[in-house]
């Protein structure tokens, strides 16, 4: 049946439950510290401890007392953990000596942080110890691959805030003299691990000191000379320094920094005196103030670093991703149109050249990286894959827009080149003109040069010649039969260049696209615009000119895409 004691805790609580929150949090508690830590006198503590051992939550012990007067050691029972927590996590059992004087250390290092700290400008926020403040990451296992669950086992975890509100926190250690030198390095090696790893990123604001209270001065300059061997520190470069990089920023913010003093049986003078000894051996004895305040300085200085690094990693990420997708941009075309397909494409040839005025000049280093990282993460979300899409077709219409235009302005010139006939029927498919189109436009032929060529490397199908003839040559002859051949009544009905005009409907043909006069036996592509497409010589002027052609481009740039 529950004692009286135990169902008032259940009904409001009150000091007596804060006594076993406080056993709870720090495990091994004496009457003097329970005191101090509820502001409540020492005589009026020990009454509630004694009610509360009298239902069986607390019990004490005196470790020590052979040799004279001990203080009451306290610490929770099944009963007064199960009251707090909901769970028996004490066992009950009586702890050992050196355990209750580790705990109960541990507990007057926090009660000189907690009251002495504020002065020294340094305000509590936070506090951990035993499990509460474990650290346990995914560490790698070497250098060449996997992964295993790494654990740090500080003695209590320390977090504040300074005077100007920069947040910073700690590691605490304990050593009685319990502990070999060789202990010491094992504990290190968790610690430098758990830097290493940047374990401590997202969780404290700068990698945590490791600050260790001993018994003795000698024991402190043992473990931090000790400790500079096995980090086998360089003598650290000031942060004020000329050419410090973002590479020196982040290294110096994840360094493990080490720190020890011989005050652990005085804590309240370790807290706001010059006592602590640094791994550098010519760094004169600090304060944890100036230990933390530094760490924080260093983070504030850190931070762009850190943004310029994560904004470099993401750039690095997104030109990854953005470079697959402009090998292959056709898998994009059923979520973003055949317009963003078009524009990635040529965004992303290699043959890309600003220079050139056929190239628009388009920002879409926003819409690019949106779509990287799109297709990295939410390639499924189709409201992003709308607005990109709305997006990319704006983009596309600006670009082709710019090349309708300048192609115009070419054919404003009065030039006429039959390259020209190409370009214009590739916009007016709405695709844009490659980067390697931009230069055959640039060095194209005019139509007299192409026509020349054609003329050029002509040769008769039917007869072979001592002498090279040209077309005109070949047909004169071939007509001056002819008219031979007519009676005088044909000749007097006939005119010449009729027979000149069906000769070359008989042996000429036109090109489809640009009208270039083209011989029937050459079955290759137009040396002019590359189409294969032929009309009969009749029909050269059915062929759209180029100056209609264009007319229609710009009529479709002032549309809305």
């Amino acid at each position: 049946m529950p004692s009286g004691t135990t169902l008032r805790l259940r009904a409001s609580g009150g000091p007596s439950e804060q006594l076993l929150l406080l056993l709870n949090d720090h495990r091994v508690m004496t009457t003097d510290q329970l005191a101090r830590a509820t502001s409540t006198p020492a005589r009026t503590v020990l009454y509630r401890l004694e009610q509360l051992r009298a239902a069986g939550m607390v019990d004490y012990d005196r470790p020590g007392r052979h040799t004279g007067s001990a203080p009451h050691h306290w610490w929770l029972r099944p009963a007064g953990a199960r009251l707090i927590t909901g769970t028996a996590l004490a066992d009950g059992r009586r702890p050992s000596a050196m355990f209750s004087a580790h705990a109960a250390t541990i507990t007057e290092v926090w009660l000189a942080l907690r009251d002495h700290g504020p002065p020294a400008g340094l305000t509590m926020t936070g506090w951990a110890t035993d499990r509460a403040g474990w650290q346990e990451w995914d560490g790698p296992t070497s250098a060449w691959g996997g992964t295993t669950t790494k654990r740090l086992t500080p003695d209590a975890v320390y977090e504040a805030v300074l005077p100007d509100g920069r947040a910073t926190a700690a590691f605490v250690e304990i050593d009685l003299a319990s502990m070999t030198q060789n202990q010491l390095k094992a504990k290190l090696d968790r610690y430098r691990a758990y830097a290493r790893d940047r374990a401590w990123r997202g969780r404290f604001p700068h990698c945590p000191p490791l600050l260790l209270f001993t018994t003795t001065v000698h024991r402190a300059v043992t473990f931090t000379r000790n400790t500079a061997k096995h980090l086998r520190e360089e003598k650290r470069s000031t942060l004020y320094q000329r050419h410090v990089t973002d590479f020196d920023l982040i290294a110096e913010h994840g360094r493990l920094i080490v720190a020890a003093t011989g005050l652990v049986r005085d804590p309240a003078r370790a807290v706001t005196t010059h006592a602590w000894n640094l791994t550098d051996p010519e760094a004169a004895e600090t304060t944890i103030t100036a230990i933390l305040t530094e760490r924080a300085t260093i983070a504030t200085a850190a931070r762009p670093a850190y943004h310029r690094e994560h904004a470099a990693e993401l750039a690095r990420l997104r030109s990854h991703t953005l470079r697959d997708l402009g090998r292959h941009p056709q898998q994009l075309e059923s979520s973003l149109g055949p317009a963003a397909v078009d524009l990635l494409a040529y965004l992303f040839d290699r043959d890309h050249d600003p220079r050139n005025p056929f190239t628009p000049v388009l920002d879409t280093s926003s819409v690019l990286a949106a779509l990287a990282d799109w297709w990295r993460h939410h390639p499924d979300d189709t409201a992003t894959a709308k607005a990109l899409r709305a997006a990319f077709t704006r983009a596309h219409h600006t670009a082709w827009s710019h090349q309708v235009h300048h192609l115009a302005h070419l054919a404003n010139g009065g030039d006429d080149r039959p390259a020209w006939y190409t370009a214009a029927a590739r916009l007016a498919r709405q695709r844009l003109l490659t980067p390697g189109e931009h230069r055959w436009l640039d060095q194209s032929r005019s139509r007299e040069q192409a026509q020349a060529d054609v003329w050029r490397d002509w040769q008769p199908s039917n007869r072979h010649y001592g002498t090279r003839l040209t077309y005109p040559q070949w047909r004169d002859e071939h007509v001056d039969q002819r008219w031979r051949a007519l009676s005088w009544w044909q000749r007097h009905h006939t005119h010449r260049d009729t027979l000149t005009a069906a000769f070359d409907d008989e042996h000429l043909t036109a090109c489809a696209r640009c009208r270039l006069t083209l011989p029937t036996n050459d079955t290759g592509n137009c040396p002019g615009c590359h189409h294969h497409q032929r009309l009969p010589h009749t029909q050269r002027h059915s062929i759209t000119p180029l100056a209609d052609l264009i007319t229609a481009l710009l009529a479709q740039t002032a549309d809305d895409p």
